[in-house]
């Protein structure tokens, strides 16, 4: 599990999936306010996109542009450990 960390009050928990290749939590404040499997790999831009839209879905008072901005430097930051963790199948 690679654990993504955003503004201090969003986390988002990234595993490989039972029946997609990635699977996220998304924890606000402590939280679980979401949780889906999806073939979008965070990795890429469509993927990150998806997973924007649902933290944005499911935590209010939240900016599209600020997300996208820390899941595109978090989820580089930790690209090593998100390439063991997703394509490990």
């Amino acid at each position: 599990m690679v654990v993504v960390e955003l503004d201090g009050s969003i986390s988002v928990e990234l595993t490989s999936g039972d029946s997609k290749p990635c699977s996220y939590t998304v924890i606000h404040e402590g939280e679980q306010v979401a949780q889906y499997e999806t073939s979008a790999d965070p990795r890429t831009a469509g993927g990150r996109i998806g997973l924007r839209n649902i933290i944005c879905r499911h935590v209010s008072g939240v900016e599209k542009s600020a997300i996208n901005d820390q899941l595109s430097t978090e989820i580089s930051k930790n690209a090593e450990a998100l390439s063991n963790e997703l394509d490990s199948e």
